[in-house]
């Protein structure tokens, strides 16, 4: 070991103890900030009320708009009239509302779903707080005229589907008494071919119709998931930063007193 090293080393050692020795001499304030920083994080954390949460998977009833685009247009919800207006019934314990894509991929997001998630009071008035959310959407403008286009759409569809069948119906019975008759033969005819076609025509009008009676504008996908715990306050992790940031605080009040301690003995001595 160079010989130089050595009293830089013995100084540093110096110092740390002295920085051991002031802690020591002030571990009274620094246990005693230390006690009461945990106690009051406790107790005001014991008296704070207890919130939880329900999550709920929304989806939109048509295309347009996307869940994307939906999200930016009602944006954050995060002041009392906002919470008022769209929950009339639950918003005086509703205490945080959050609207989130939902990633299909790593890089894709959901276009007709996307994760609602309401924080409140009371878990039992939850489920009303979603069904409140979803009469609010359904009430917009955009959404209502989405829906009735979608609608209509579907109408057509059944309209022409129904129009198709009856054409199908009336050649395949034309056919058969042109046959019955003799003026036609049937070469180049497969009857059985028209009449899967309007068998393939009933089963869309059935996916059509059944889908006309979903169309109620935005849903959820499945039953809420409400925490059965509250997630607020988190009471250990407040001890814990409370207890931690008064030990900092505690350390430096301990070195701050002693600097004052010794430059108060230097001006007696002078």
């Amino acid at each position: 070991m160079n010989p130089q090293q050595i009293p830089a080393q013995y100084e540093d050692e110096i110092n740390l103890y002295d920085l051991w020795k002031v802690i020591v001499k002030r571990k009274k304030l620094i246990i005693g900030l230390f006690v009461i920083a945990i106690l009051a994080s406790a107790i005001i954390s014991l008296l704070m009320p207890k919130i939880y949460r329900g999550e709920a998977v929304l989806k939109l009833p048509t295309k347009e708009p996307q869940a994307s685009e939906l999200i930016n247009i009602i944006g954050k919800i995060d002041t009392k009239e906002d919470i008022k207006r769209i929950f009339p019934n639950t918003a005086h314990l509703i205490t945080d509302v959050k609207l989130k894509e939902i990633k299909v991929s790593r890089n894709q997001v959901s276009k007709d779903k996307f994760l609602l998630i309401i924080e409140a009071k009371d878990k039992n008035i939850l489920t009303h707080a979603f069904t409140e959310f979803i009469t609010y959407l359904n009430n917009l403008p955009f959404i209502k005229r989405s829906v009735e286009e979608e609608r209509q759409r579907l109408l057509i569809q059944l309209e022409e589907i129904d129009k198709l069948i009856a054409k199908l119906t009336k050649n395949i019975k034309t056919y058969k008494k042109l046959f019955e008759t003799g003026k036609i033969t049937l070469v180049g005819f497969n009857p059985i071919e028209l009449e899967k076609s309007i068998l393939d025509l009933k089963v869309r009008k059935i996916a059509i119709k059944q889908a006309l009676n979903r169309l109620k504008g935005v849903e959820m996908l499945e039953e809420p998931r409400i925490s059965e715990n509250p997630v607020k306050p988190k009471i250990m992790l407040n001890i814990a930063i409370a207890g931690i940031s008064s030990l900092f605080v505690g350390i430096f009040l301990a070195f701050f007193i002693e600097s004052i301690t010794k430059m108060k003995s230097k001006d007696n001595e002078t």
